[in-house]
């Protein structure tokens, strides 16, 4: 067995066997039994007590190689979704959870709305694809700030802080969230208005240890240790994209 760090920091050990090749992500947290799930990107998730050894997990892995490359097989004939074109029948997530697109054309009034599972967007127009995104995108944008700032004012409340740090939200590349010292303000990315609210939380929380401690010793772990026991998982699956 052996173990790198993918691009984003997660841990991901490896396991040759038979010829064949298994990558896994393991999270240790307080369970009683081994568990091992494939997900539609193929990442392999192994969820193990604190305390079971490592030869222990490679044993579980050996007898379930069989059913791991199975499921990894039948992922892999589905084709990786391609560049959104904002039609009717795509797929949108949402909290957590995958909604499917319909875009009701020449309707009185352009807004968005989410009910009985489906993410409708109304356009008075043809609704080309690009004005069915701006709608969509101001609509994310819109939900991003009553959801982030309620989940801002719930978890502030773990800390005894004088002053509640600000929220900027906006779209980020590398990195989920940053809080800046400079301004006292906390910035979300408007993308985690698309995980589950565990996650966003995770992220939350994160910050919010850094209005305390500016870096990652050894203080800043201990107190989001205290807040949030099981940070850990929670870091891997948002990192892998695990949501839920």
């Amino acid at each position: 067995m052996t173990m790198e760090l993918t691009s984003t920091g997660v841990p991901v050990r490896r396991l040759v066997q038979d010829r064949h090749v298994v990558e896994y992500v393991l999270i240790r947290e307080r369970r009683n039994s081994l568990a091992a799930t494939v997900y539609p990107s193929r990442v392999l998730l192994v969820k193990a007590p604190q305390e079971v050894a490592d030869v222990r997990i490679e044993d579980f892995l050996r007898r379930k190689l069989c059913w791991i490359l199975k499921q990894q097989r039948y992922f892999a004939q589905f084709k990786p979704p391609g560049k959104k074109q904002y039609v009717s029948g795509e797929t949108f997530r949402y909290r957590g959870r995958t909604y499917k697109l319909l875009v009701s054309r020449r309707a009185k009034a352009e807004r968005v709305a989410l009910r009985h599972g489906v993410l409708t967007v109304f356009t008075a127009s043809a609704g080309s694809p690009a004005h069915v995104r701006a709608l969509l995108s101001h609509w994310y944008a819109q939900r991003a700030r009553e959801v982030f700032s309620a989940r801002l004012a719930e978890c502030v409340q773990q800390f005894d802080y004088r002053d509640v740090p600000g929220l900027v939200i906006r779209r980020a590349t590398r990195r989920w969230g940053s809080y800046s010292r400079k301004t006292h303000r906390i910035m979300l990315n408007l993308e985690l208005i698309k995980v589950a609210v565990r996650h966003l939380d995770y992220v939350v929380m994160h910050e919010l240890c850094h209005v305390a401690h500016k870096n990652h010793g050894s203080a800043f772990y201990r107190l989001l240790e205290s807040k949030l026991p099981h940070w850990e998982k929670l870091k891997a699956e948002l990192e892998l994209n695990l949501f839920g």
